[in-house]
C-alpha cells in the first residue's frame, strides 16, 4: 500500500482541525456511545446483506423486491424514510426462496437477533482445542417474543461449508435488551474468514428453522504477538491509525463492531502495514474525527485512495443511521472501490453535522489537500437534507459539483446550490430543465439507486 503525499498533508493536518474534546464522559456514557456505534454497523451489514441478495436475484425478482420496499413505508413517513431492518428482511426472504414469506414469530425474532463474539478475532490453529468465544445474543430492535426456542449457532467458512458450535434452549424472557450469553470456540484450521450464524428453532418443530444474520469473526495467525506489536508502533500525529487502534482493541475486547468495512483481520493488517507519511491507500480507512455528539458517538470521516496519484475527490455524504463507512463495505464498496481506481479518485465517507453552520467547514476540512482537484459531493437519502440546510446556513462549500440522490430531490430547488453544477437522482428526477441541473429517474429508496451510483456519477463527470 502506497501513501499518498496529499493524505499524509490531511492525516498529519488533522489534530488541528478536529473538534476540541467535550467533557469527559462517564464509562457508562462511552459504554452506550460505543452500542450506538455498533447499531449503526448493524444496519449497514443487513442492508449489504440484503443488497448480496438483490445482485443474485432475477430481473422479475428485484423488481418485486423494489416495489415491496416502496409499498413498506409507512403513512407519515419522514420524506427521507429508510427502509427499517424488519423490511429489509421480508423482502429478502422472498429474494432468496422467490416467494413471499409468512411472518411467523421465529422469522422476527432471527430478523430482530444480533450476535456480537468476543474476541472478535481468534487465534488460528490447526490442532487442539480453538479459542474460547463469548457471544452476545441481543435485539437489533424489539420484538416480541411469547414461546421459548431453540437457538443454533454455526460456523460458516468462506468455502460455503458449516460447522455446528453450540445449541442450546433459550427462554422467551432472554431476549430483552440487556440479551444473553452463549459460548463456543473457533473453529481449527489456518488462516481465514469466517462468520457466525444462528439457526432458532422450537421444541416441536425442529426441522422448522430460521436464520439469524451471520457476524464475520476471521481466524488470524499470531493474533495477540501482532495485535499488541502493531498497537505499539508510534502513530501520535495521525488520527487515523489511532481510530483503526481503537476500533481494534473494542472488537478484541467487547465484540462491538465500529467498521462496516474492516473485520478483525483487515484492522490488524491496517495497523501492520499503516505507512509512516500518511494513511494507507487500496484500503478503507478512518481519516481524522468529523464531529462527535454530545452523548459521545464519534462520526469519522473514512477515505478510499487510489492506487495512482488521484486527479479528484467525492465525499459520499450518507445518513447517520449507517455506520460512516457504509459504502466502502460489501457489494457496494467493491463498486465504489473500482471507480476510485478506475477514474483516479479520492473517495471520503463522512455524516454531516446535525448543526447547519458546522457543514461548511467539515466540507472545507476535506478541500484543503486538494490544491487545484475538484472535489464532488454526493449526498444520499437523509444527508441531502443536510447539505441543503448548510449551503443555507452560510458561505456555499466550494464543490465542482453536487449529486442528490433520495425520494424528494427532484424538488429540491436548483439555486440553493448556486453555480455548482448538480445531478439528481430519484422519482420523476429525469424531467429536470434547469440549466445547471441534470436528472436521473430512480426508485426513491436509496439503497436500490446505490448500485448504479457509480457509474452514473462517472458518466455525469
Amino acid at each position: 500500500m502506497l501513501p499518498s503525499l496529499a493524505l499524509a498533508f490531511l492525516a498529519h493536518a488533522a489534530a488541528a482541525h478536529a473538534p476540541e474534546v467535550r467533557e469527559q464522559l462517564s464509562p457508562a456514557a462511552l459504554d452506550a456511545a460505543a452500542w450506538k456505534e455498533h447499531d449503526a454497523c448493524v444496519r449497514s451489514e443487513r442492508q449489504q446483506r440484503f443488497l448480496a441478495h438483490y445482485l443474485r436475484a432475477k430481473p422479475e425478482q428485484r423488481e418485486r423486491a423494489a416495489a415491496a420496499l416502496i409499498a413498506a413505508r409507512p403513512v407519515g413517513a419522514s420524506p427521507n424514510w429508510a427502509p427499517s431492518l424488519e423490511a429489509l428482511r421480508l423482502v429478502e426472504t422472498e429474494l432468496s426462496t422467490g416467494h413471499a414469506a409468512e411472518r411467523v414469530e421465529l422469522d422476527l425474532l432471527a430478523s430482530a437477533l444480533d450476535l456480537s463474539v468476543a474476541p472478535g478475532a481468534f487465534h488460528a490453529r490447526s490442532e487442539g482445542l480453538g479459542d474460547p468465544l463469548v457471544v452476545r445474543v441481543r435485539r437489533a430492535h424489539p420484538v416480541e417474543v411469547r414461546e421459548d426456542f431453540w437457538l443454533e449457532l454455526r460456523w460458516l467458512a468462506s468455502d460455503g461449508s458449516e460447522l455446528p458450535a453450540r445449541r442450546e434452549p433459550i427462554g422467551f424472557r432472554a431476549v430483552n435488551e440487556q440479551g444473553f450469553e452463549m459460548y463456543v470456540r473457533g473453529p481449527l484450521g489456518p488462516e481465514a474468514p469466517w462468520r457466525l450464524f444462528g439457526v432458532v428453532t422450537r421444541p416441536d418443530r425442529p426441522t422448522e428453522g430460521f436464520a439469524l444474520a451471520e457476524v464475520r469473526v476471521d481466524a488470524v495467525a499470531d493474533l495477540r504477538m501482532r495485535l499488541e506489536a502493531a498497537l505499539a508502533k508510534p502513530r501520535s500525529t495521525q488520527p487515523g491509525f489511532g481510530r483503526v487502534a481503537a476500533l481494534a482493541r473494542r472488537l478484541v475486547s467487547t465484540g462491538r463492531r465500529g467498521s462496516a468495512a474492516l473485520s478483525g483481520g483487515e484492522l490488524l493488517s491496517a495497523l501492520e502495514h499503516w505507512p509512516e507519511s500518511g494513511a494507507p491507500t487500496g484500503i478503507p480507512v478512518p481519516l481524522e474525527l468529523g464531529w462527535r455528539e454530545t452523548d459521545g458517538v464519534e462520526h469519522w470521516i473514512w477515505t478510499y485512495g487510489p492506487a495512482s496519484d488521484p486527479r479528484r475527490a467525492l465525499a459520499i455524504l450518507s445518513p447517520d443511521s449507517e455506520a460512516p463507512d457504509h459504502v466502502l463495505a460489501g457489494a457496494l464498496g467493491a463498486l465504489w472501490r473500482d471507480y476510485a481506481e478506475r477514474t483516479g479518485t479520492q473517495l471520503f465517507a463522512l455524516h454531516l453535522p446535525a448543526q447547519p453552520k458546522e457543514v461548511d467547514g467539515l466540507l472545507a476540512r476535506l478541500g484543503q489537500w486538494l490544491e487545484d482537484r475538484p472535489l464532488y459531493a454526493l449526498a444520499r437519502g437523509e444527508a441531502t437534507a443536510r447539505l441543503e440546510r448548510g449551503f443555507r446556513a452560510g458561505e456555499a462549500p466550494k464543490l465542482a459539483g453536487i449529486v442528490l440522490c433520495g425520494p424528494l430531490v427532484a424538488r429540491s430547488d436548483p439555486e440553493r446550490y448556486g453555480s455548482v453544477p448538480q445531478l439528481v437522482v430519484g422519482p420523476q428526477a429525469a424531467g429536470a430543465t434547469h440549466p445547471r441541473r441534470s436528472g436521473l429517474e430512480g426508485s426513491g429508496v436509496v439503497i436500490l439507486d446505490d448500485l448504479s451510483l457509480p457509474a452514473q456519477v462517472e458518466a455525469w463527470q
